[in-house]
């Protein structure tokens, strides 16, 4: 039989086969991944055991889902987010877990421990964040267990009185708590009670809560050493006698002594001060990376884009009147009087405007060409699997960032920088200033510093910087990084890592090298381009010597003050040593003060971190700090226990840290006065019992400790893959 009369005369047969076929081909890959998932014989099946001998099923997670689900729909996570109490903010992102409101919750914490000096570490913060982004519903069932075993239960009668409360105020009055109860319940398959019963858990939980972090006491020696603290000051007169002042006067040291200087400090980092190093001296070279650039100057890109016209400018202001208004007293001449507001004309706000919309137009093209940038420098990675892909495979397939600059250069007519450093430190990349203010802008409001997270690369292993849950991703080597900018928008470009390498002994004291570090702004000094670790063991030795002959100086200088009286030796020894070297001095030698110097506290250090996590200085700022606070605890040291002055002056300190001696005319504390204390007593009672409860919230919340207060684990090993399901971050 003919082939095409067979094909008509079985058409009917062969069409049930095809379509037969293709359902087929739709149904099979639900089916085989349904057959390749472990199954567990009862959703009754114990997945996980915690409290020796409780169990949590597939059951309780999903009857923990709807309670969860009951929660937010009383907006029980916006109310929890709305306190300003540490305990119920931690717990609404802990049970309602969401990435952009976890992201702005995040930054706000950190400000607040900041402002409020909650003894929380910011890196804790992260950490509660990462871990607080897994299944809500395991962290309800185990809190919830945890203030059972107590007893420490609301009853519903209660719980619903506060709740038609809550709602009330939540909503202006607009909801009537038995109508959402209702809804809220029929949404839910769950009944009225059991709506308001979950209400009930979660105030029992926070009622727990609130007592297990409030019961720390502050006992009256604590609120007296607060007290002293805080409001006892310092003051003194003194004579610096650096070592800077009398280095030009140092001979070069001979080898030996510098081998000698180098053998004894090569294994210490350097700046590190300890006991058995109270000089910080240090030779062992720190974590190192290399990177190239692809940097636009934002003046540069003017050119390329059109002035505002009146029409954008004008079309702005309408846009954004609100942005331009102003207050003022109605009466001047009284700042009390009743405050006015005014609109601003378009003619007083008219060239910010413009400057604006040409700072918007011009970061807009030069995002669009360094975007370009990233999609031809990294087009080789499209074949490469990111998880799997060695560095070797990622430098073959980057595209040389030269070449790709040379020609978006000439096809925007613009001059783009383009270069690669050799393996330097982050110290040394931050003292750039071409790349060193450069930041990345992630979910967290408070901008990453480039030099920092370049050393967030997992190839430095346990020394790679530690980002937050709401920083940028670790880089990847060769993977282009940005754009990147700076904070004052002067430069735009894009980075990548070419190089890691850990910290080392140096093999011997002959090691140096070049950084390249760009030198794109005017302010980069190009001669601090060489490090050379022979001529830094040379210099430590000058400096050491140059301390030691102050010591000697300062010695004579406090005796000749004893015999001829202070301002004459101050002139006298200025007289016999005469500036060298010093800059806008116009003395070696002056008397210096602190006039009711403060103290400074680990809380106050903690401070200025944060807030200069986003300054490229913040490390030397830091430092300078410590130093500080060190050298008034030094002068403090001077007293006897109960004693407010120093009473056999002059005196000299040695300062080791800055390789400095002080010669100190006067020196007094000025302790906070019974009177005082009395009256702030209850006030620094109800603040440090506050202080305290805030801070010991987040151990208590962190998912961590919860899961090891619980004693949580997995009841069945061989179904470790579906509990791991159920435990995956939610991508928070």
């Amino acid at each position: 039989m003919h082939l095409v009369k067979w094909f008509r005369k079985n058409m009917s047969k062969l069409m049930a086969i095809f379509v037969i076929i293709i359902m087929l081909a739709f149904i099979m890959p639900s089916v085989l991944k349904q057959l390749a998932r472990p199954k567990f014989k009862s959703t009754d099946k114990p997945m996980w055991f915690f409290n020796k001998d409780k169990s949590i099923s597939r059951n309780d997670i999903a009857q923990a889902t709807r309670e969860l689900s009951v929660l937010k729909m009383l907006y029980i996570d916006d109310f929890l987010l709305s306190q300003p109490d540490l305990r119920f903010k931690l717990l609404g992102q802990l049970l309602f877990p969401q990435a952009a409101r976890g992201s702005l919750l995040s930054d706000d914490l950190k400000r607040t421990c900041v402002r409020m000096q909650f003894r929380i570490d910011p890196e804790r913060i992260d950490d509660f964040f990462a871990q607080a982004s897994g299944r809500a519903e395991l962290f309800w069932i185990l809190l919830k267990a945890e203030t059972e075993n107590v007893s420490y239960t609301m009853t519903v009668e209660t719980a619903g009185k506060f709740l038609d409360m809550l709602l009330t105020k939540m909503t202006d009055g607009r909801v009537n708590a038995a109508a959402a109860v209702q809804n809220v319940g029929r949404s839910n398959q769950m009944t009225d009670d059991m709506v308001v019963q979950t209400f009930a858990d979660l105030l029992s939980v926070l009622r727990y809560i609130k007592t297990v972090t409030g019961i720390e006491d502050v006992t009256e020696a604590q609120m007296e050493f607060i007290a002293a603290k805080t409001q006892e000051t310092v003051s003194a007169e003194f004579v610096e006698f650096a070592n800077e002042i009398f280095i030009n006067e140092i001979k070069e040291p001979g080898e030996e002594k510098i081998l000698a200087q180098f053998e004894k400090y090569k294994n210490n980092l350097p700046g590190i001060i300890t006991e058995d190093n109270p000089c910080g001296f240090g030779y062992k070279q720190e974590p190192k990376a290399a990177i190239e650039y692809m940097i636009i100057k934002l003046e540069d890109m003017k050119k390329l884009v059109d002035k505002p016209t009146e029409d954008e400018t004008e079309d702005f202001y309408q846009q954004n009147l609100d942005a331009y208004t102003e207050q003022y007293p109605i009466d001047p001449n009284n700042p009390d009087s009743d405050i006015a507001e005014r609109q601003r004309s378009y003619a007083e706000v008219a060239d910010n405007i413009k400057e604006t919309l040409m700072l918007r137009k011009v970061s807009a093209k030069a995002m669009s060409i360094l975007n370009t940038a990233v999609q031809q420098a990294d087009e080789g990675f499209s074949s490469l699997n990111f998880d799997t892909a060695d560095v070797s495979q990622f430098r073959q397939a980057a595209k040389d960032y030269a070449q790709v600059a040379e020609n978006i250069a000439k096809q925007n007519n613009i001059k783009i920088y383009t270069g690669k450093t050799n393996l330097v430190t982050q110290k040394e990349l931050q003292k750039n200033n071409s790349i060193g203010f450069l930041v990345i802008q992630a979910q967290s409001s408070i901008l990453t510093r480039l030099p920092r997270y370049v050393f967030a690369a997992e190839q430095f292993g346990k020394e790679a910087v530690k980002l937050g849950p709401f920083e940028p991703a670790k880089p990847k080597m060769y993977v282009s990084i940005g754009p990147v900018s700076d904070n004052m928008r002067t430069v735009i470009g894009i980075v990548r890592v070419i190089e890691a390498e850990n910290s080392s002994v140096p093999q011997d004291i002959n090691l140096s090298y070049k950084k390249n570090l760009p030198s794109i702004s005017e302010n980069d000094k190009k001669d601090e381009d060489a490090f050379s670790l022979k001529d830094n063991v040379i210099q430590d030795c000058k400096k050491f010597a140059a301390f030691e002959l102050a010591r000697q100086k300062a010695n004579d200088f406090a005796k000749m003050a004893k015999d001829i009286g202070w301002d004459k030796a101050v002139d006298k020894y200025n007289s016999l040593c005469p500036a060298k070297g010093l800059l806008n001095t116009q003395k070696t030698f002056e008397t210096k003060s602190w006039n009711q110097k403060r103290r400074l506290s680990q809380v106050d250090i903690e401070t200025v971190k944060l807030s200069m996590s986003q300054s490229p200085i913040a490390e030397e700022f830091i430092k300078k700090n410590i130093t500080n606070a060190a050298l008034v605890n030094k002068f403090y040291s001077l007293l006897e226990p109960q004693q407010t002055k120093i009473e056999n002056v002059p005196v000299v300190v040695e300062f080791e840290p800055q390789l400095a001696c002080y010669v100190v005319k006067s020196f007094s504390r000025q302790p906070e006065t019974v009177q005082n204390y009395e009256q702030t007593r209850q006030r620094i009672a109800f603040r440090e019992d506050y202080i305290i409860t805030q801070s010991i919230a987040v151990e208590y919340l962190m998912p961590e400790n919860i899961t090891k207060r619980a004693g949580l684990r997995i009841a069945d090993e061989s179904n470790d893959s579906e509990q791991q399901e159920l435990t995956e971050p939610n991508g928070v």
